[in-house]
């Protein structure tokens, strides 16, 4: 599949994304119980100075949401873990495979494996972990299953169910959405598309693309413009991304 500059970029910000997770277990972004400290990529902050990496984070998450009332739903497609799960077993390969709830089971098992250490080692490092689940710490396990079992649960049986209808960041997203917020935009004025439907199966929201790119479950992934330039050749595709102009006073 044809593979547009957009899409590229938004796969390096998926996988930078993965890389400041596995920065937790590695323990270069964690809260140092025997220290009292928040530790970054080497740099210690301790109960003084405790607020500088929290109020970066909730600066980052505020530009995330506020950035979203432009450009919509960017954090579901370059940095949700779910959407790349998404876009691992709904791709046209696992779908078309005999094997795709099988494959479900597996990514599930990876992917809330990964999701609760991640979790659980801000806290702790993983030897410590072992060894407290060793000693039988009732509240670490009790806590690591429950998370577990949580993310099992998305995964499996939720997924892209829980993005359109239980996702926190969609609902603020819903709300916070304008007619001034881009969205992708299905336009055949001269009836060149041939219905291959590809635009469809690459979705990783099981949305019906052509119908339902300007819907608010859309998170302008842009693999339905992709999908749709494979079929019809390069720069042919169907599919655009809108930024409305704002509305000027008056009008």
């Amino acid at each position: 599949m044809i593979q547009s500059m957009y899409t590229f970029r938004r796969r390096i910000i998926q996988g930078l994304s993965i890389l400041v997770l596995l920065s937790v277990p590695l323990r270069l972004l964690c809260f140092d119980l025997e220290k009292d400290c928040i530790r970054v990529y080497g740099a210690e902050f301790g109960l003084a100075s405790m607020f500088y990496p929290l109020f970066a984070i909730v600066g980052l998450l505020l530009f995330v949401v506020f950035r979203g009332m432009k450009k919509g739903r960017i954090f579901c497609s370059h940095l949700c873990p779910m959407h790349l799960f998404l876009e691992t077993v709904n791709n046209p390969k696992t779908r078309e495979s005999g094997s795709r709830k099988i494959k479900v089971w597996f990514w599930s098992a990876v992917y809330s494996l990964f999701l609760t250490e991640v979790i659980l080692s801000f806290f702790q490092p993983l030897p410590n972990q072992l060894h407290l689940i060793a000693a039988g710490n009732k509240a670490l396990i009790g806590i690591g299953s429950a998370l577990l079992l949580g993310f099992m649960g998305l995964f499996v049986l939720y997924q892209e169910k829980f993005c359109k209808k239980g996702c926190p960041y969609a609902l603020i997203q819903m709300l916070l959405q304008s007619d001034t917020t881009r969205f992708m935009e299905f336009a055949n004025p001269d009836k060149t598309c041939t219905n291959c439907r590809r635009c469809d199966d690459v979705c990783p929201m099981n949305l019906r693309a052509r119908f339902e790119s300007k819907a608010a479950d859309c998170t302008n992934c842009n693999l339905c413009a992709d999908a749709c330039a494979a079929e019809l050749g390069a720069g042919n595709t169907l599919f655009h991304f809108i930024d409305p102009p704002p509305v000027e006073a008056g009008k």
